[in-house]
Formats: C-alpha cells, sequence, structure tokens
C-alpha cells in the first residue's frame, strides 16, 4: 500500500495543478473551462512534431508552451466575443465544445499514433519503500503548488486581483467602468494554457501520450476541482493529491487496477449529490 501511495504521487501533482488552473479560471473568468486539458495537449504534441525534425527539446518544449497559449488565447477569444454575457451552462457548453473541436483538430494535425516523448524530468530524486520517486513528480507537485499559491496571492493581494474578481462577477459594469475586460481575461486564457502545456510535457512521457487520454485528464482534474467547490484553492490541491495517491493505491491491486479509472467519475458523483444533498431533504419533507 505504501509503495501505491509513492508511486500516485505524479498523478496527484498531475490532478491538483489542473484542477487548481479548473478553479482558478473559474474564479478569475465565471468559466469552468473543460478544455483546458485538450489545450496542454495541443503544446505537447507541437513539442514532438518540432523535437522529431530535430529541433532541440528545451526550444521545441517553448514552442509547444507557446502553442498551448495561443490555443488557449483563441479559445478565451471566442468565449468573450460571442459568450460574455451568457450563464454558467451555456459557458460550460461551449468550453465542452472547444474541447471536442481541439481534438479532432488535433487527429487531423498529427494522426491517432501515440508519439515517444522525451523526459526532461526522468531523473531519480529518492527512492521510498523500493519505488523511485522522479525529478517529474517532484516538480509537478511543487508547479501545483506554485499556482495555488500564486493564484491566491494575485486574487488576495494585488489590484489585479481586484479587477480580475469584479470581472468575474461583473463583466458588463466592468466594462462600463472602463475597464478593458477582454484583453485582460483572453491573458488569463492564455496564460492557463501554457501552464497546461507545460504540467503536460511534464505528464505525457509517463502516461498515455494519445491524444484522448491526456485530453481526458480533465475528469480527474474536475473532481479535484469540485472538492474545494471551484472555489477553494487550497481544496483543489488536497483532492488533487488525494486522488493520484488513490489512483497508485489501486494500480498496486490485481483485483481493482481495472477500476482505477472509475475513481474521478465516482467522486464527480459522489460530490455532486453531496452539494445537492440539503436542496433533496428540503424537498422530501
Amino acid at each position: 500500500m505504501f509503495q501505491g501511495l509513492v508511486s500516485g504521487l505524479a498523478a496527484g501533482g498531475t490532478f491538483a495543478a489542473l484542477g487548481l488552473l479548473l478553479t482558478a479560471m473559474y474564479r478569475l473568468t465565471a468559466t469552468v473551462n473543460l478544455a483546458i486539458a485538450a489545450t496542454g495537449v495541443a503544446g505537447v504534441y507541437v513539442m514532438a512534431a518540432l523535437a522529431g525534425i530535430g529541433w532541440p527539446y528545451w526550444a521545441a518544449a517553448l514552442a509547444g508552451v507557446a502553442a498551448g497559449a495561443l490555443v488557449s488565447a483563441g479559445c478565451g477569444f471566442v468565449m468573450t466575443r460571442w459568450f460574455a454575457e451568457s450563464g454558467p451552462q451555456t459557458r460550460t457548453a461551449v468550453s465542452i465544445a472547444q474541447l471536442i473541436g481541439i481534438i479532432a483538430l488535433a487527429y487531423i494535425a498529427f494522426g491517432d499514433e501515440p508519439r515517444v516523448l522525451p523526459n526532461p524530468a526522468a531523473g531519480r530524486v529518492a527512492t521510498v519503500a523500493g519505488v523511485v520517486v522522479t525529478q517529474g513528480a517532484l516538480v509537478l507537485i511543487l508547479l501545483a503548488v506554485v499556482i495555488g499559491v500564486g493564484t491566491s496571492l494575485v486574487l488576495t493581494r494585488t489590484p489585479l486581483g481586484l479587477r480580475l474578481r469584479a470581472m468575474a462577477e461583473r463583466p458588463v459594469t466592468t466594462e462600463l467602468l472602463g475597464i478593458g475586460t477582454r484583453a485582460l481575461t483572453i491573458t488569463v486564457w492564455a496564460l492557463a494554457g501554457a501552464l497546461a502545456a507545460l504540467v503536460l510535457l511534464l505528464v505525457a512521457p509517463v502516461r498515455s501520450s494519445d491524444i484522448l487520454s491526456l485530453s481526458m485528464l480533465i475528469v480527474p482534474a474536475c473532481a479535484a476541482a469540485l472538492l474545494g467547490g471551484l472555489r477553494r484553492l487550497d481544496g483543489a490541491l488536497a483532492g488533487g493529491i488525494a486522488l493520484g495517491l488513490l489512483e497508485g493505491v489501486l494500480a498496486g491491486s490485481s483485483v481493482v487496477q481495472q477500476y482505477r479509472d472509475v475513481v474521478p467519475f465516482a467522486a464527480i458523483l459522489l460530490i455532486l449529490l453531496w452539494s445537492r444533498r440539503r436542496e433533496v431533504w428540503d424537498a422530501s419533507r
């Protein structure tokens, strides 16, 4: 069991980082951006294509991060241009359409064959209970913490955070006050896409690297974000790491290993049921 917990650190860092990005974007733009992992996938495959034609890894990786930012900024432009005043249900539906569109375009551009990707963070940090803790696992956890702490500081300690919160909660009023909301919102989307690409550049070499599998990392990310109520950054961080550790434990059991991919869906269902419990109880009285 302890070995499973250690092996789940990398997955926990991944889920936490993406869950924090979901939470941060919801707080900053009032959008549940379900396409965030797919924008990162675009960056991974751009990196793989450039590395395949001889680019040095770090140059290809920077281009991949820029590609993730560009794709995400495009999604943000669509959202702010045509759906700025729409409700959360409509915006979520648009983000699902963007997720499907990015996956489809990625298959057209790059094909359906998984890529063998270089792993710049494969070095060993320590060996715990016979399990190697890699640099990538440590970097993912640190990156998740940096995303959470950085977002919290920006939101609570800076004038920019005040503008961003006002923009998310009252976009029309903010626009009438003369604050340029569209450019600021697109910048937030671009930064989120760049960070998602960075996360997936670390994850893709050690997980299934096909487009659909990487894009579907949004499911455990959603579970992590929901554990924080899409509001609490610390809740998303703790939830993501907990899900990763649970995945690691289940992977070590031959009896339940085949069911480990169901865990994020079950977590989402239980969280939604728990969040609606008061309404159900009140209606039954």
